[in-house]
């Protein structure tokens, strides 16, 4: 009557797992996005709609998340 508690055992580990992974790819997704974010000329800012001055808000706002 083992199997059953290390399958699930196993089955619990592995979804941890996949849950850890997805929040490290999208935490790794969010310092790229902020990076180039940073990196945008006054130019491309404006294209999007947004100053230079509301950069450092809007990664406060991601950190967040």
């Amino acid at each position: 009557m083992t199997t059953p508690t290390i399958l699930f055992f196993y089955q619990r580990f592995i979804s941890a797992f996949r849950g850890w992974r997805h929040r490290a790819a999208q935490r790794r997704r969010m310092r790229v996005d902020a990076s180039q974010l940073v990196g945008m000329s006054e130019r491309d800012l404006c294209d999007l709609g947004i100053g230079r001055s509301e950069v450092p808000a809007l990664l406060r706002q991601s950190d967040c998340r």
